[in-house]
C-alpha cells in the first residue's frame, strides 16, 4: 500500500475493499433493496474509517503506510512526533474530532439497518460498539493511540453490558 494523499484517496482505497467485507447476501439485497445495501456499505466504511485512526500508531511503529491521508495530517499539523510520544495536543484533538465526525455521519446514514428488532440486532450491536469507541475518543483522544479499548477486565465487562443493553432495547 502506498501512502494516501487525500481523504478521497482513502475512501477509494476502502471502496476497493468493500466486496470482500460485504455479507454473503449483499448481491441479492442490492437487487431487492438498494438503499439497505448502501447502508450496509456505509456501516462497513464507518468501521474502516475508525479502524484507520485506531491503527495509525501501530502502522507508524511498523513503518507501514498509515490509513490517514498525508495532506490531512499536514493540514492539522500532526507529525511523527505525535505517534512517537503519543502526544495529545490541539492538533491531535482536531484530527480525532474529524474522524469521529466522519464516522458518526456514516453511522447515522446506516442507523435504519437496526430498525427491525431481531433482524437489525447485529447492526445495532455494531453501531453501539462503534459509538462507544467514538465516545471514548472524544473524552480522551489518547484512546486512539491505544486502539480504542481498555485492557482492564472490569472496563471490558461494563462495555459489554452497555452494548448488550443498547442492542436489546433498540436504542440508537
Amino acid at each position: 500500500m502506498q501512502p494516501l494523499d487525500e481523504f478521497a484517496d482513502l475512501m477509494a482505497f476502502y471502496r476497493d475493499r468493500l466486496p470482500a467485507l460485504r455479507p454473503h447476501d449483499h448481491a441479492q439485497r442490492q437487487s431487492s433493496d438498494p438503499a439497505s445495501a448502501a447502508r450496509i456499505d456505509g456501516l462497513i466504511m464507518a468501521c474502516l474509517v475508525l479502524d484507520g485512526l485506531l491503527s495509525a500508531r501501530t502502522d507508524w511503529s511498523l513503518e507501514q503506510p498509515m490509513r490517514l491521508p498525508v495532506a490531512e495530517l499536514t493540514d492539522v499539523k500532526v507529525t511523527d512526533e505525535h505517534f512517537r510520544r503519543e502526544t495529545v495536543d490541539f492538533a491531535w484533538r482536531r484530527l480525532c474530532e474529524r474522524y469521529v465526525k466522519r464516522t458518526r455521519d456514516l453511522l447515522q446514514a446506516s442507523a435504519l439497518l437496526g430498525k427491525p428488532w431481531l433482524g437489525g440486532m447485529r447492526y445495532r450491536l455494531a453501531i453501539a460498539r462503534i459509538e462507544q469507541i467514538l465516545r471514548a475518543i472524544q473524552v480522551d483522544p489518547a484512546v486512539a493511540y491505544r486502539g480504542g479499548m481498555s485492557h482492564q477486565w472490569k472496563d471490558r465487562l461494563m462495555a459489554g453490558v452497555r452494548i448488550l443493553w443498547r442492542t436489546l432495547t433498540g436504542r440508537r
